[in-house]
């Protein structure tokens, strides 16, 4: 077989794999437990792109690291396919379908202010709850464990302050690693492939320039006009540098930085956009092209800017975590069999957890505040927080039909 031939087949087979990328980028409801499942049915049964024990390796290690795992994993899927460039055109292919909808969303304000976003507050209240219930049963028994992810929910509830996110992920690792002795499974020794330092550079260089920047703007906002679209693509890629556990992370560390520190989202537009999350496709981390447009329509900008902060949404958010696994990736082999590293990760996944107990502890504690018995709304947002509980335990209907269900009932019921 001659090498053109050889490469045409290549090419057609990439081709193959972007649109069975993207039609997955249109179909995989339900987060990162759905979309796993989603991908060996498609990519491994359907296509034979990759063996089932390729996919799960790559899956277990990007579970590792902070980012959007499913979309690292597609990253590194299309990186075997074929190099960078198709690492990069599998992630858009990807996140780009759920991104383009959050968008139409953001930029839709009779769509936000319609009356059927009346149950997103009490159903995303219950999502939140339910996700620390079931979260919880990750976390590595351990009392040191347990106890990361009680103290960095509590702490996290009472301070609300940024700072708690960086140093609560470093101190429970450290933590984790010097104290934890539970016994580890045994996992067989890899040769170590070459390490790519320049990504790591990437990632540093970025997050000291961005972030230098945007604290000197994050002091004085209005010093010039691009002065806000900055702050912001610090914030989002700082989130997506540091969210470790995926979207509910995500979520958490997006509400207290947006909603209770800046105010640049009501709690009620942050809700609804996450309680419509819950029926996209694709990454939950294109949360972030929402709330960006939403901040920058509350700071005055016109469409097109706000259409800038979608861009900003999906550009920051995604960045860091895909700059990670080129970095990360090729050393993996060598380090996931080192104690001390999986000690430490096990930490961070509590103290993960524990953020995500946060935002479920403020939300439901706004939620909660506003409710009156003797009204008749409070009861129908009671009884949808309840149904929404009992639907999810019941784990027969996927979220979307629950988020549509709510849309529903809402749209239905007289203003």
């Amino acid at each position: 077989m001659s090498q053109i031939h050889t490469t045409k087949i290549a090419k057609a087979r990439q081709i193959k794999f972007l649109r069975s990328v993207f039609w997955l980028g249109l179909t995989a409801f339900g987060g990162p437990q759905m979309h796993i499942p989603q991908f060996k049915r498609r990519l491994v049964d359907k296509h034979r792109f990759f063996t089932v024990d390729t996919l799960t390796e790559v899956n277990a290690f990007c579970s590792l690291l902070p980012g959007p795992s499913t979309t690292q994993t597609i990253t590194i899927l299309g990186w075997k396919q074929g190099g960078p460039l198709m690492a990069f055109l599998s992630l858009l292919a990807w996140a780009l379908p759920g991104a383009t909808i959050m968008t139409i969303i953001a930029l839709s304000p009779k769509f936000l202010g319609a009356n059927h976003l009346m149950f997103m507050q009490p159903m995303v209240a219950a999502f939140l709850a339910f996700s620390v219930f079931t979260m919880v049963k990750w976390i590595k028994k351990s009392t040191l464990n347990y106890s990361i992810f009680v103290g960095i929910g509590i702490i996290g509830f009472l301070l609300n302050n940024p700072i708690l996110f960086p140093v609560g992920v470093l101190l429970a690792g450290l933590t984790s690693a010097k104290f934890n002795r539970y016994e580890l499974p045994e996992l067989p020794k890899k040769e170590p492939k070459p390490i790519v330092w320049k990504n790591l550079t990437a990632i540093g260089i970025i997050f000291i320039i961005v972030g230098g920047i945007g604290f000197i703007l994050s002091r004085n906002e209005e010093f010039l006009q691009l002065a806000h679209p900055i702050v912001l693509f610090e914030n989002t890629y700082r989130i997506g540098a540091l969210s470790f556990g995926g979207g509910n992370t995500l979520a958490a560390m997006s509400h207290e930085q947006y909603v209770i520190y800046h105010h640049r989202l009501t709690p009620e537009e942050f809700n609804n956009g996450l309680g419509l999350l819950q029926a996209m496709p694709g990454p939950n981390f294109n949360f972030m092209v929402y709330v960006n447009a939403m901040a920058m329509k509350f700071y005055g900008y016109n469409v097109f800017y706000q259409f800038l902060g979608c861009l900003i949404g999906l550009v920051a958010v995604f960045l860091p975590g895909t700059l990670m696994v080129f970095f990360a990736y090729p050393i993996w082999n060598g380090l996931q069999s080192n104690q001390k590293l999986r000690y430490a990760l096990d930490g961070i996944f509590a103290a993960a957890v524990g953020f995500i107990l946060t935002a479920a502890l403020v939300i439901n504690s706004f939620f909660w505040q506003h409710i009156t018995i003797h009204q008749t709304n409070s009861l129908l947002e009671i009884s949808a927080f309840s149904a929404t509980l009992l639907l999810l335990a019941t784990k027969k209907i996927p979220t979307p039909f629950i988020v549509i269900l709510m849309l529903l009932v809402g749209w239905l019921l007289p203003t």
